[in-house]
């Protein structure tokens, strides 16, 4: 999973991660999240996930709530220190088409 450090924390999956950069807990859109390292959705999974998916038989699965809870202590992160930026919102979309206009 790749994470982010976001400016706004409560509109984001919040990550809590030990040490070795493993997931020990995950908060989705929480009000009051316990930091600011976002689920930037970007994965790569092992063959069991993609068993798992399939074996849920539906072609729509919430990864953050249905997937994400169950491998608790088995997902490495890799934080991601260049530019990203959540713009599921119209106000960060914004924010993001003000730090890179249109050429």
């Amino acid at each position: 999973m790749m994470t982010f450090a976001t400016d706004a924390p409560q509109s984001c999956g919040i990550v809590v991660e030990d040490d070795k950069g493993i997931v020990r807990d995950f908060h989705e859109k929480s009000p009051n999240p316990p930091g600011n390292r976002a689920n930037a959705a970007v994965y790569v999974f092992e063959p069991e996930i993609i068993k798992f998916l399939e074996s849920l038989g539906r072609s729509t699965i919430d990864l953050s709530t249905e997937v994400l809870p169950r491998y608790l202590g088995r997902i490495r992160t890799h934080f991601n220190t260049m530019y990203h930026r959540d713009i599921g919102t119209p106000n960060s979309l914004r924010k993001a088409e003000l730090e890179f206009p249109p050429l």
